[in-house]
């Protein structure tokens, strides 16, 4: 009697083990070699059923148990890393949105420079803001035509018939 090939994976998984969220993370994973079902089992557990999809080779059937245990142990271990850094990401990504603003909106919408010293831009020194404020009105007095460096020429055009890529002499 020939032997009948198995066509899925069974199990359950412990839930104050692994939390349900590492299950589905895990089993995300494998739906380019399965279907993936997560249901309640019995009390503190899930039950995984993984239906092999056509064209699935025999010897990853074999190994997908112990592959799915190893990511299983991957997305635990990813979200306790990342519950236990949550506090200095929302810090470093709150810190780059209000360093983005510009310095007026930001003291507008603070009611007091003590509110987040953190979160406040530094300071732009005198000489900085004269700079930048000389720079806005050339852009603004200036009509565009002005290109020395060329930024503004295709690359077709510059590097034509160029084969080290050397930019071609004006005039030329």
């Amino acid at each position: 009697m020939p032997r009948r090939e198995k066509t899925n994976v069974s199990f359950e998984i412990e839930e104050r083990m692994c939390p349900s969220e590492a299950v589905q993370n895990a089993a995300y994973t494998f739906t380019d070699r399965a279907y993936v079902s997560i249901k309640p089992a019995s009390a503190g557990k899930l039950r995984v059923v993984m239906p092999f999809k056509a064209g699935t080779p025999a010897g990853d059937r074999g190994a997908l148990r112990g592959e799915f245990d190893n990511e299983l142990l991957h997305q635990a271990l990813r979200l306790r890393v990342s519950a236990a850094n949550s506090k200095i990401r929302e810090f470093i990504v709150t810190k780059a949105l209000v360093s983005a603003q510009p310095a007026a909106a930001v003291a507008a919408a603070m009611p007091s420079a003590e509110a987040c010293s953190d979160c406040a831009p530094a300071p732009v020194d005198a000489a900085l803001e004269k700079e930048i404020d000389r720079l806005l009105a050339e852009i603004e007095k200036g009509d565009g035509t002005g290109d020395p460096l060329g930024v503004s020429v295709p690359w077709e055009e510059k590097f034509a018939g160029k084969a080290e890529g050397k930019p071609k002499a004006k005039g030329s």
